[in-house]
């Protein structure tokens, strides 16, 4: 239990340290359209900022509805035919592609007699 918290802190740590390496280079680029947006007319500016929500919004959009699916089918099971398995352990094949047990009966017919 321990080990699986450690493995989370230190991939939570490795991707914020990663993400901070990146940081002056997206702040670089923030600067430069900071820079061509203050040069434009006040109309220019207005659209400038239509432009990046119009391109910001698909975004948004998309993750919003993974969050939003994932957020309704976090309890669902992982069955598709919504019937619960009898042993109570999880299946690993459907039904239909696990093959009946042999019959005794009809073993002993299908053996060569001695």
């Amino acid at each position: 239990m321990a080990t699986t918290r450690t493995t989370r802190l230190a991939r939570l740590l490795l991707s914020g340290v990663l993400l901070l390496t990146l940081a002056p280079a997206a702040a670089a680029q923030c600067a430069m359209c900071y820079n061509a947006a203050e040069a434009q007319q006040a109309q220019a500016r207005k659209a400038l900022d239509l432009a990046i929500a119009a391109l910001v919004a698909p975004v948004f959009l998309l993750v919003g509805g993974v969050v939003f699916i994932t957020y309704k089918r976090r309890n669902a099971p992982d069955d598709p035919s919504g019937e619960p398995s009898g042993s109570g352990k999880p299946d690993l094949l459907p039904a239909r592609l696990i093959p009946p047990p042999p019959d005794s009966a009809a073993s002993d017919r299908n053996r060569p007699s001695a």
